[in-house]
């Protein structure tokens, strides 16, 4: 995996294979997408799929995206008002682990309020610690669920 990242970034920052770069930026993730959907969808069947605790999963699934990025606006707005606006509240949402769509999205919204306003970088380094955050919290539950039953 580091590997493949590592080659991405050689091709990206060479500017010595700039198709390749692009293809692998855009058309080759898309097509990967929709291969890995199709295959994984492939093999479902429709009992095993649509079922009372897939939708159950879903609502916890949306419920969780929704409270971390209410949550995280909550606690950014209360940090900005601590430092006296020296925090933008923009940067409370992209704590969740939607990498790098979240930070994207905040840097657009914060650039259309004010064109002056670069609020990617930190925007990113949040989005990464959401998602060092997301793997150990899921390596904690995977740890205690098994000890609280048993």
């Amino acid at each position: 995996l580091i590997g493949c990242l590592m080659l991405g970034n050689l091709m990206k920052e060479s500017g010595v294979v700039e198709r390749l770069s692009r293809t692998a930026e855009q058309e080759l993730t898309n097509i990967v997408t929709l291969l890995l959907g199709l295959t994984i969808g492939g093999t479902l069947s429709a009992e095993n799929f649509l079922n009372v605790q897939t939708l159950i999963i879903f609502i916890l699934g949306l419920l969780a995206f929704v409270s971390g990025i209410a949550g995280g606006i909550l606690l950014a707005k209360f940090v900005s008002f601590i430092t006296h606006g020296k925090i933008n509240p923009l940067i409370g949402s992209c704590g969740i682990s939607a990498f790098p769509m979240a930070a994207r999205t905040a840097h657009l919204i914060g650039r259309e309020e004010d064109p002056d306003n670069w609020l990617l970088m930190h925007a990113l380094a949040t989005n990464t610690g959401g998602q060092i955050a997301s793997i150990i919290a899921g390596g904690v539950i995977l740890t205690l669920v098994p000890i609280l039953l048993s």
